[in-house]
């Protein structure tokens, strides 16, 4: 009974306490809170003799997920610090083993203005995820990949004239896997990037810059047999472009070359580019299109690199001033070269990924929205041992802005 009347007088507490923080919507930092109740239609496969394709059946589940949003934004004369930390807790109803996850997102920015001309900004992002093991017998179905991946930037800029500024940037990417991942012992590494871009404004509109890169990439936990440890050189130019107040566009594009520790496989020499276009219809309506082609690290221990191409493209609307919606779509495909596979009987190979996401967002209040959201990712491989799959995900939540 005593329980029961503190739960009671700590949900009175927090009924009278949220709107009265809340009212502080100047405030530089916020807490969200998001409760939704989900369905995934392939949490995991198993082998099935009665599925004719690939022998393999899905397991769906229902699943509950718990995720606060810390979000903080501070402006100061010479000072800008934004974050956003979003920790979540993820049970899922039927879900063999192991049948919870806790995973991290973590984004982080720094500007600090020594002077006019000089001007230094850090950035930090991390993702912890977690995905269930998906062993059958004698071949993996996905591999059990629990990692930590972060990438922490770093970069100098000095205007040397008004319209010309130099770049020294600084870039640590880390990559680790749980100790209970097959992946660990050949999928940890670590990759350190220096580089030095010159930027020239030709006009108020218009601006191009030249870009040079230097990449070291370690497999710090491989045997030597094993080791995909390279050197990368990365030299381009690049422009950027407003069309209109509602149009921005940028272009880059170079030639990178990769040369391995490994010294029976010959150098990668091949171009690469990127570019991204932002249009605003209207002051309700961002739509983002960007597509990209370069060398990049493998997915799969066995190859020392792959070719990827990948597109992407979203769009944001406010359909009314409470009603709001997202949609966003992604395309990769990973192209593995036989002659950068470290088995003999591997083969030229592609690997595609798709993914399309849906959300649908109502505001009932200043602080209680209603979100549904939809999920849809697709992995079609050709690669030994490795099994394309399908998966859904639906979702209804309830988000509170605690403060």
């Amino acid at each position: 009974m005593k329980s029961i009347r503190l739960l009671i007088v700590a949900g009175l507490a927090l009924a009278i306490t949220v709107p009265v923080m809340a009212q502080s919507a100047n405030s530089p930092v916020h807490l969200n809170n998001r409760l939704r109740l989900g369905y995934d239609d392939n949490v995991y496969q198993v082998g099935d003799p009665t599925e004719k394709a690939g022998g393999l059946s899905k397991k769906d589940s229902l699943r509950i997920i718990e995720e606060l949003e810390l979000l903080v934004a501070l402006n100061m004369e010479r000072t800008y610090l934004g974050l956003r930390y979003r920790p979540s807790f993820v049970w899922y109803e039927d879900r063999a083993d192991d049948d919870t996850e806790l995973l991290h997102d973590l984004d982080f920015n720094f500007t600090y203005n020594f002077t006019p001309v000089l001007a230094l900004s850090l950035s930090d992002n991390l993702r912890a995820s977690e995905l269930p093991e998906l062993h059958d017998e004698n071949y993996i179905v996905r591999e059990h990949d629990d990692n930590i991946y972060n990438s922490a930037i770093a970069t100098l800029t000095y205007a040397i004239r008004p319209e010309t500024r130099i770049d020294l940037s600084g870039r640590v990417i880390t990559m680790v896997y749980d100790s209970k991942s097959p992946a660990k012992e050949n999928g940890d590494y670590y990759s350190l990037v220096g580089g030095l871009t010159l930027r020239q404004q030709l006009a108020s509109l218009t601006s191009l810059s030249g870009d040079l890169r230097y990449q070291v990439l370690t497999y710090n936990k491989a045997k030597k047999i094993n080791a995909r440890d390279a050197d990368t050189i990365f030299a381009g130019v690049g422009a950027e472009q407003t069309f209109s107040p509602k149009m921005i566009g940028s272009l880059r594009a170079g030639i990178s070359s990769r040369s391995y520790d490994d010294s029976r496989y010959d150098d990668q020499n091949m171009p690469y580019g990127e570019g991204s276009i932002t249009f605003l219809p209207s002051p309700a309506t961002r739509i983002t299109a960007s597509a990209s082609y370069s060398i990049y690290e493998s997915d799969v221990e066995r190859y020392l690199s792959q070719n990827r191409t990948y597109f992407s493209l979203s769009l944001a609307h406010d359909i009314t001033a409470k009603l709001n919606f997202y949609a966003s779509s992604a395309f990769s495909m990973g192209a593995y070269e036989k002659d950068y596979a470290m088995d003999a009987d591997l083969y030229d190979a592609d690997e595609n990924s798709y993914l399309v996401s849906l959300r649908l967002s109502y505001r009932i209040n200043r602080i209680n929205w209603i979100e549904v959201g939809y999920q849809f990712v697709k992995l079609d491989s050709e690669i030994k041992n490795r099994e394309s799959y399908e998966r859904n995900r639906v979702d209804i939540g309830w988000k509170i802005q605690l403060f």
